[in-house]
């Protein structure tokens, strides 16, 4: 095997991974240490790396039990799967690879039971989602719940005595991801979803192409505009919570904070109300949605977990997507997936 070659199979591992997420994933175990006080550089760290390996087990078993409804689409042809480029068998080494190790992590920094309980939670329901969340609708909530118990396995690293302020945050993750499967998710795929006789929220509520046009129906407009309500008011409720109680005194935080709702409603304006399916403009407008709808998370818990790590959860998904987007891809709010 030729140098090049070696470069383009690692480049193709890394694509299957889907890297350029990773950090984003990570930050719901970072985040829900730092909110229970967690302040030990390494611990974070290691919470960090558990959620890479998380991220890559349910992207990477996402991949393996999709690989045959992703040929329905010629937009994905060149997928890593899809395309041969790596075999079937290896990426489920990488699932059960990505699985131990975080499994080890956990066990050898964090000597206790809840945080290997709501790992492998976490583990179960991603995996449940990933198996049959294009055979029954409605499994995103599924995956929300994944999010849900990796947050708070990042949180039970530090005590076992949960606030509620702890609880809202991993509800915030349970919504954010919920919305971003079902919702963007759906109207991404949807063309091959159809076509492969999938069946997701979106299909399910009769979202479709007809002659290049993105048809998306009423109930799904609704049903869109509900959980991203529902996730501002978690967002509401989280900001007068005592210990965080964002007032007067936080002028910026709250001026971030409309600023990157309104942008927000902005995007999911515009993908709810796109005339012709262009599943580039498409990514470009979920990829914009989904980072200002972190952003707003982050913003709003600045005043409890202070400073520099406010800035490291603002700053490193931020620039490890575009980073590892451009590597991957040339282009920034672009993947191929």
């Amino acid at each position: 095997m030729t140098k090049m070659s070696i470069k383009n199979k690692f480049l193709e591992y890394i694509r299957l991974f889907r890297l350029q997420t990773a950090a984003a994933t990570a930050s719901a175990p970072l985040i829900g240490g730092l909110v229970a006080g967690l302040r030990d550089l390494n611990l974070l760290f290691v919470l960090f790396l558990i959620g890479i390996l998380y991220h890559i087990y349910g992207f990477v078993l996402n991949e393996y039990m999709d690989v045959e409804v992703d040929k329905k689409s010629s937009d994905l042809k060149d997928k890593t799967l899809v395309s041969g480029k790596i075999k079937s068998k290896n990426a489920l080494f990488i699932v059960c690879l990505s699985c131990f190790f975080a499994c080890l992590l956990t066990i050898i920094f964090f000597q206790y039971m809840l945080p290997i309980l709501f790992l492998l939670s976490a583990l179960f329901l991603g995996g449940v989602y990933d198996i049959f969340g294009k055979k029954i609708p409605g499994l995103d909530f599924i995956l929300g719940g994944g999010f849900f118990f990796i947050c708070l396995m990042g949180a039970s690293t530090v005590s076992s005595n949960f606030s509620p302020l702890i609880y809202i945050v991993c509800l915030v993750y349970f919504i954010h991801i919920a919305f971003n499967n079902s919702v963007e998710g759906g109207l991404k795929d949807v063309d091959h979803d159809n076509l492969a006789g999938a069946k997701t929220l979106a299909t399910c509520m009769e979202v479709n192409i007809k002659s290049s046009r993105l048809k998306v129906t009423k109930s799904f407009v609704v049903f869109s505009v509900i959980l991203k309500l529902v996730f501002f008011g978690l967002i509401i409720l989280l900001c007068v919570q005592p210990e965080i109680n964002i007032s007067e005194n936080y002028i910026v935080q709250i001026v971030l904070i409309v600023f990157f709702a309104a942008m927000a409603f902005y995007t999911m304006y515009k993908f709810l109300n796109r005339p012709v399916f262009v599943r580039s403009r498409l990514k470009t407008l979920f990829s914009l949605h989904e980072m200002s709808s972190y952003f707003i998370l982050v913003i709003a818990l600045s005043p409890l977990i202070e400073l520099w790590p406010t800035i490291v959860l603002f700053f490193l998904p931020f620039i490890w997507y575009i980073l590892f987007n451009f590597i991957l891809y040339g282009k920034l709010l672009q993947p191929q997936v």
